[in-house]
């Protein structure tokens, strides 16, 4: 029984060196509302990155075939 009280005990200090005291400060975070009007996405502008996100995945290809016989090797070693 004493035991399970040193054990609470060290706990307790732990959690109040690691997290604070904890007495009453919780801060209570709000969302922002959204206003619908600002909630509409431009699919161009989406398209646009997109677009460009999968042309650099394909200029970077190459790069990737010269890589991996590399890193095939060191997989190998282990």
């Amino acid at each position: 029984m004493e035991e399970d009280n040193k054990k609470q005990d060290e706990r307790d200090r732990f959690t109040r060196l690691m997290f604070g005291s904890g007495g009453g400060n919780e801060k209570k975070v709000t969302q922002p509302t959204t206003d619908p009007s600002q909630a509409s996405i431009d699919f161009d502008e989406l398209m646009v990155n997109i677009d460009s996100l999968v042309e650099s995945a394909k200029n970077l290809k190459p790069l990737f075939q010269k890589v991996y016989p590399l890193v095939e090797q060191i997989w190998k070693k282990k």
